[in-house]
């Protein structure tokens, strides 16, 4: 079992855009999520790479599970922060069990099962089940009912994987997404309306991006959203906090710019990677 370390001491945010939360819950939320925080060398002796699998290779099975997530919650019409929990709960998951051992598909349809009920935004158990069926055997119209065989083995599959599930997370349900964390940076940081419109896109993407990383199990979700507002504003060319502030806008959300261009680096190894699955935005490495 791979033991999971604080990377660093975050204070809690002067200003947290999480809903009807008192500061108490913010924090123990924030506390929580540094037992999911685990150092670079950590990602050297996951359960997968003790069974012999190498970390490029859980990677890439990693970024496949989280590709499989995406075209599920198309089907189903599921937000975006719905599937960045399942997209956590689903790295969480093979920092205690092997990807040799439970296939990524498996593993993957139950986050979402998992996801939607956490996040609220419930699908029928059927609805999810067929969305599975489809998207894993690439046929959109495929027709599938609860007469099908398949039907049958997704659904075993989803619910004799929950508890399993529930049992790799240490049934710890508090994931906190850097959406909303990002809305209130932009609007924060960025006065101009044209601007913060193009500039939430990009670092929306980001985001979404980054879920097929491990920078959900490095950092923080405010460190993220930082990221993504960093880079978005390269990409964008859109200068971020006027110069009345009289310093820097990572300085005023207590984010360290190591942290930020470190996220920024990493989202740049994945589209130097597969530059193909990446959409139109591109990652470049901060100096």
């Amino acid at each position: 079992m791979a033991h999971s370390t604080p990377q660093s001491n975050y204070p809690s945010p002067r200003h947290d855009p999480v809903r009807d939360s008192t500061a108490s819950d913010i924090a123990w939320v924030q506390q929580r999520h540094t037992n999911w925080l685990f150092q670079p060398d950590d990602f050297k002796h996951t359960p997968s790479s003790r069974d012999g699998v190498p970390f490029s290779n859980e990677m890439m099975m990693r970024s496949k599970g989280i590709s499989f997530l995406a075209l599920v919650g198309m089907h189903l019409h599921l937000p975006q922060p719905t599937l960045y929990v399942a997209a956590t709960m689903l790295h969480r998951f093979y920092m205690r069990f092997s990807i040799k051992r439970h296939h990524y598909y498996d593993i993957g349809a139950t986050c979402i099962f998992l996801s939607t009920k956490v996040e609220e935004t419930n699908r029928k158990l059927k609805d999810i089940v067929i969305a599975c069926c489809r998207v894993a055997q690439k046929n959109d119209k495929l027709v599938i009912d609860e007469q099908s065989k398949e039907y049958w083995r997704w659904r075993d599959i989803i619910l004799f994987n929950e508890e399993l599930l529930l049992e790799a997370i240490c049934f710890d349900l508090a994931i906190q997404n850097p959406y909303n964390i990002l809305i209130h940076y932009t609007r924060k940081f960025i006065k101009d309306d044209k601007d913060r419109i193009a500039l939430t896109k990009s670092a929306w993407a980001f985001v979404n991006d980054s879920a097929r990383t491990t920078l959900c199990l490095r950092y923080p979700p405010r460190v993220l959203a930082a990221a993504a507002l960093y880079c978005a504003s390269t990409i964008c060319h859109v200068t971020v906090l006027p110069q009345e502030y009289g310093r820097m806008w990572w300085d005023e959300i207590d984010v360290k710019i190591g942290d930020i261009k470190d996220a920024c680096n990493i989202m740049a190894d994945l589209y130097e990677s597969s530059p193909s699955k990446m959409g139109e935005q591109k990652y470049t490495r901060q100096h």
